[in-house]
């Protein structure tokens, strides 16, 4: 009888949807970084409902590196698709990075500090990160945080900065999680905080490969309504 593959120290999960003009480019700069640091790992390239050659171009590119699997969904949901990958994901750490945002330094700075936190976030707010956003992106995190600390928790940090998470977070609060689209990770964090799992940040250099390609000024009513529905989710819960 043949011995199941030892899984991979680190699963890398990138939601993708219709990042054709980059997503080869990006995936295999990726990949030389991971490879020159000898880094046990998988990517998994969760598509989500792609309209151009997205769907075709991760498989391809899973075709040719075998630490790389797509997995794909029907709809455009980043929420979804990072849920997907995550329950997917096979490794010991389990990290989230953007196509257009990741860091493999992270990694290295989030490797050690697990054996005491559960998540460790690269975060675009911590003092000794070098964020090279607009001015008006920067103005916008910074709101966002503010508004999760009047509502959920007084201390948390960047929910949306890239995630390094110990596994057992993975299998216990993916699962309680519901929120999708832009909100899901924010959600899973806010969570692991409730239930007394530390979550350290580090900081990262944050610097846009492209220019964002939907209106964040458009998002916000739809976040800001999602954050309240949140906010009665776990008000509802904790009177249970």
């Amino acid at each position: 009888m043949t011995a199941a593959p030892k899984p991979p120290h680190i699963s890398i999960v990138i939601p993708v949807h219709n990042e054709a003009e980059i997503l080869e480019s990006e995936v295999y700069t990726l990949l030389r970084g991971l490879d020159a640091r000898s880094m046990d790992y998988e990517l998994i390239l969760a598509e989500n409902g792609s309209s151009d050659r997205t769907k075709a171009i991760s498989n391809d590119i899973a075709e040719r590196s075998p630490r790389v699997r797509a997995i794909h969904l029907p709809n455009p949901d980043y929420g979804a698709a990072m849920r997907a990958g995550l329950l997917e994901a096979k490794g010991a750490l389990v990290i989230n990075f953007d196509i257009d945002y990741h860091n493999v330094d992270v990694i290295t700075q989030a490797d050690p500090l697990l054996a005491e936190a559960g998540i460790v976030v690269g975060s675009k707010l911590h003092a000794s990160s070098d964020d090279r956003r607009s001015q008006l992106r920067k103005l916008i995190s910074h709101t966002f945080t503010l508004i999760l600390r009047i509502l959920f928790d007084s201390k948390i940090d960047d929910t949306h900065g890239i995630k390094v998470f110990r596994r057992d977070v993975v299998d216990r609060f993916v699962p309680e999680t519901v929120m999708n689209e832009d909100l899901f990770d924010t959600e899973l964090v806010i969570r692991a905080r409730r239930a007394g799992i530390r979550v350290q940040s580090v900081p990262v250099r944050v610097e846009e490969r492209r220019a964002s390609r939907s209106s964040i000024l458009r998002r916000i009513p739809r976040t800001m309504l999602g954050l309240i529905r949140l906010r009665i989710l776990l008000w509802k819960e904790k009177k249970k």
